[in-house]
């Protein structure tokens, strides 16, 4: 009977375990600390800090992976990814310090302490855990006998990854090679145990717990070989491959009671699809309630410029091709879409899958004025500073968007899409993406912009959806400097180029 490992996170418990550990101890140690040097530390309710640190730090590890590949780092990546996560530890927590009023005084010199003692204690541990189950498992023979059948272009491949992937769990004690007869010749230090005629018979005498079929075809040769294995009750695996997608890529799935291989060009587990809802939700009951804030103080000065309603809803296309109405704050006049069409060879996006101006008289406030200069307004205000963007987090708390994700197109753009540009619609649109934090975002073509959209969802993580927040906010705060400040910190930009 097959006995099946441990799957996600679950199978890192006991590093998760040592790593809270690790921090518990360190919180003990800083406390004890703190009381003697008469500085403070944990604050007013330490219990509640200590607990408010740990889940930080769990949340962190299933967030981040922070374990993924964990038995197989060596010590300089282990070092550079124990201290990638004890950062993001400290930044999180001095964020949730901040937030809580009680705990505003703290001690430099102790917190630093606490991350040096924390790293060493975290470092530690991983790297002793590590050689206690490396001992365990190879020095007394716990691993499972394992046969690889396979052709000859693909086992050296194989070799290498079941000793970088499962070199604890497994032992491969022999290869059958199904493209040639090559019975006692060796390949990367493993023998070939048999040819595909006697491998049945090898299998019946010899210990073998598992057996591994890795071909591009199944023959019949190699399928007769499979049904005896099958007779002989050894745990089989077959490898399939749908040809051009990355196997990191695919994953096992049930439809209608049928095991099938399930591939995309990203995989989202259901732990990364809680996280990624999770902070939707906050986020968009945080900007809402901005949203609304803003609509008070801007209503006002919109209504005089160009009366009519604030918010302007616009039906857009979403995730794989659902319709639904998007928010925005009106910052051009109620004319705006009649006009688009006589202004479209005015756009800097030539192909027409997307409109931008750099200078659009639809906008509230802008106009050229006798001696051909041309005023902005206050439309042209609350583009430039993304704040008609806030009602998009009702959008965000519907669920028709995410925080993160790739703008959703009009039924007009959508209308002249090609095969693959479709492929950015895969995914739930998003109030920002990785190619509206581009610096010359306004003048990609729309192929370039598929590209950046199509890297997001190919690369997606929690932390990447983080980085794009920060560094969009960080260009929402630029665009509200004045002018001479823009020009100066852009100036200091192209010199740092």
């Amino acid at each position: 009977m097959y006995k099946m490992a441990w799957r996600g996170w679950i199978k890192h418990l006991d590093f998760i375990l040592l790593d809270l550990l690790s921090l518990l101890i360190t919180l003990n140690i800083m406390f004890l600390v703190s009381r003697r040097l008469g500085r403070p530390f944990l604050g007013a309710n330490p219990l509640g800090f200590v607990t408010m640190v740990l889940l930080i730090d769990l949340v962190i590890i299933l967030a981040f992976d922070s374990f993924d590949t964990v038995v197989t780092r060596g010590y300089y990546v282990e070092f550079i990814s124990t201290l990638r996560h004890d950062l993001l530890l400290l930044a999180f927590s001095v964020l949730a310090v901040l937030i809580r009023a009680e705990h505003l005084v703290y001690a430099k010199l102790l917190i630093a302490m606490a991350f040096v003692i924390y790293f060493g204690l975290s470092y530690g541990t991983r790297v002793i855990w590590k050689e206690i189950l490396h001992h365990h498992f190879l020095s007394r023979e716990t691993q499972r006998p394992i046969l690889i059948v396979t052709d000859s272009s693909h086992a050296g491949e194989i070799l290498e990854r079941m000793r970088t992937f499962s070199f604890i769990r497994y032992k491969v004690i022999g290869l059958v090679l199904v493209d040639r007869d090559a019975k006692g010749e060796e390949l990367d230090g493993v023998p070939v145990t048999a040819n595909l005629s006697d491998a049945a018979e090898y299998l019946c005498r010899e210990w073998v717990d598992e057996v591994l079929f890795f071909c591009t075809t199944l023959d019949a040769r190699t399928q007769e070989l499979l049904l005896q294995c099958r007779e002989m009750a050894l745990t089989i695996h077959v490898y399939v491959a749908i040809q051009g997608i990355d196997s990191r890529k695919q994953t096992i799935g049930n439809i209608a009671g049928y095991e099938v291989l399930t591939a995309n060009v990203n995989l989202m587990d259901p732990k990364d699809a809680f996280l990624k809802r999770s902070f939707d939700i906050v986020a968009g009951a945080v900007g809402s309630v901005f949203a609304l804030i803003l609509l008070a103080i801007l209503g006002p000065f919109l209504y005089a410029a160009s009366p009519g309603p604030l918010i302007f809803c616009q039906e857009r296309i979403g995730e794989n091709g659902h319709k639904f109405k998007m928010y925005k704050i009106r910052s051009m006049y109620l004319d705006a879409e009649e006009r688009k069409a006589a202004l479209r060879a005015e756009s800097t996006h030539g192909d027409g899958m997307m409109f931008k101006m750099d200078f659009d008289p639809r906008v509230i406030g802008n106009r050229i004025l006798p001696d051909g200069t041309r005023k902005k307004g206050i439309g042209d205000f609350i583009r430039a500073t993304s704040l008609d963007e806030f009602p998009q987090f009702f959008n965000v708390l519907k669920g028709d968007m995410s925080i993160v994700g790739t703008r959703p197109p009009t039924p007009d753009e959508w209308e002249q899409y090609q095969f693959h540009h479709r492929a950015r619609m895969s995914v739930k649109p998003g109030m920002t993406g990785l190619w509206q934090i581009r610096p010359d975002k306004d003048y990609m073509s729309f192929d370039d912009v598929v590209k950046l959209d199509t890297e997001y969802i190919s690369r997606w993580g929690i932390g990447l959806d983080l980085r794009i927040v920060l560094k969009t906010a960080g260009k929402i705060l630029r665009g509200m400097l004045p002018k001479h400040k823009k020009a100066a910190e852009e100036s200091k930009a192209g010199a740092a180029r």
